[in-house]
């Protein structure tokens, strides 16, 4: 593991999630512990780090052709992404063939968020790829705000931290599924249904 400067850091840890490292990186809501999504090796790193059970892992992109690299949205799902993101609302829809069993724990859907925090969407842009977007910290703990709070023995595990302070929200992400123009919250996070429901338009 190496520490850096900020820029320093964005630029490599981007180089990292290329050659199929591990990192660690702020998001808008909480610390994640992520890799590219398409490279299996990395993936069983972070499960591994995190001690995770077989427990489906989120996904966040940059753009939304990185969206459909890793998902099959419907156009009600698209919409609502488009209405939402950037922000703290992850969304659970189908997943694509391609993507890994392993990072959706056999589950045909996925959930994908596009965070509202400069340094993962540069990590992403400069690394061409999607990230595992999963939280920073062993499974079944606490969500981390600040690099401090993350064990050490997760940050022993990685190839690159990026430090950028406290992060905004503090919360994870509220997790929705977008049907028949229904929002079904799976877990209350950052955002309030009510929120979510007014941003697309349900009220």
């Amino acid at each position: 593991m190496r520490r850096h400067g900020l820029l320093e850091a964005i630029n490599s840890a981007a180089e990292a999630v290329k050659r199929g490292g591990v990192i660690v990186y702020p998001t808008d809501t909480v610390y994640g512990i992520g890799c590219d999504p398409f490279k299996i090796d990395a993936v069983e790193r972070v499960i591994h780090a995190k001690m995770r059970e077989k427990k489906p892992a989120p996904v966040l992109v940059s753009d939304l052709d990185q969206l459909l690299e890793v998902a099959e949205p419907t156009e009600e799902e698209l919409e609502a992404a488009i209405r939402l993101w950037p922000g703290a609302v992850t969304i659970v829809m189908a997943k694509r063939p391609e993507l890994p069993d392993l990072v959706t724990a056999g589950e045909k859907t996925v959930g994908v968020r596009m965070p509202a925090h400069i340094v993962p969407l540069l990590i992403m842009q400069k690394a061409r790829r999607p990230l595992v977007g999963t939280s920073a910290n062993i499974s079944g703990e606490p969500s981390a705000a600040t690099i401090d709070q993350i064990p050490s023995s997760v940050l022993e595990k990685v190839d690159v931290v990026v430090d950028a302070g406290r992060t905004h929200h503090q919360l994870p992400s509220t997790v929705v599924k977008i049907q028949n123009r229904r929002v079904i919250v799976l877990r209350e996070g950052a955002v309030s249904r009510e929120e979510v429901e007014k941003r697309i338009g349900l009220k």
